[in-house]
């Protein structure tokens, strides 16, 4: 449909879907500039991240049919505004733990998730670098990352604290940007790489995920593609 080739469009030359890890070589610095940045982007993230785009993409699609199947104790690590709420069977959770560096981020968050009557006494909202979790080993059946790999300077340490907070049964469910399949496409995310990440505060959008899972020590159980390859839906165990 036109509304999905405008939406097409806007996915390859605007920026990608944003989450939040903070980067720099200074991380204390880093971490306050990205809380900052963030906290400011709080109100208005839907827009970019959910908004008419998005749907046309079909990632509201994407996040039903990756998340509904979450259950036991999860993790999802850079929340943000909880965009990936609505996608959860609730009644299959125990309990759900939400991370990310910015309050104001947890903020629209918990207001989200009041607005779908979530039970409050199973959830937990807090602050948290996905490279340094703050969680005993072993302490969850799903984690969840969707579009936080690629603005982590680190991924792989990222994936390595996924891997460490897993139990042996447990599995974790990715959803990002990816480099594409489609030789001539890859080869342009190659190409606009450096421009894409400046543009979109830090996402490296042309990322090997695959890779980076293998490297922390994860093992590839599934993977589906989308949008000619620039986007990937994996599953992965430790």
């Amino acid at each position: 449909t036109c509304a999905r080739r405008r939406a097409l469009v806007h996915f390859l030359t605007g920026a990608p879907a944003l989450a939040l890890v903070a980067r720099g070589s200074d991380a204390a610095r880093a971490e306050e500039d990205v809380k900052r940045a963030y906290d400011g982007y709080a109100s208005t993230y839907d827009d970019l991240d959910g908004g008419s785009a998005a749907k046309a993409l079909g990632l509201d699609a994407m996040r039903g049919d990756a998340l509904r199947g979450a259950s036991g104790d999860v993790l999802e690590l850079a929340v943000g505004t909880g965009l990936n709420l609505a996608s959860y069977d609730m009644s299959k959770i125990n309990t759900f733990t939400a991370i990310d560096l910015s309050p104001g981020m947890l903020a629209q968050a918990k207001v989200r998730a009041d607005e779908l009557n979530f039970r409050r006494e199973s959830l937990r909202f807090i602050e948290a670098d996905a490279r340094a979790l703050p969680f005993e080993d072993a302490s969850f059946d799903v984690v969840v990352d969707t579009f936080s790999l690629c603005v982590i300077e680190n991924p792989v340490a990222a994936l390595r604290e996924v891997r460490r907070v897993l139990r042996p049964s447990g599995r974790a469910v990715l959803i990002e940007h990816s480099k594409s399949d489609v030789g001539p496409l890859g080869a342009y995310q190659d190409l606009t790489s450096k421009p894409v990440k400046s543009m979109s505060k830090g996402c490296v959008w042309n990322q090997d995920v695959e890779g980076l899972l293998r490297e922390s020590g994860l093992k590839v159980v599934s993977v589906q593609r989308a949008l000619l390859g620039l986007l990937v839906v994996v599953e992965a165990k430790p």
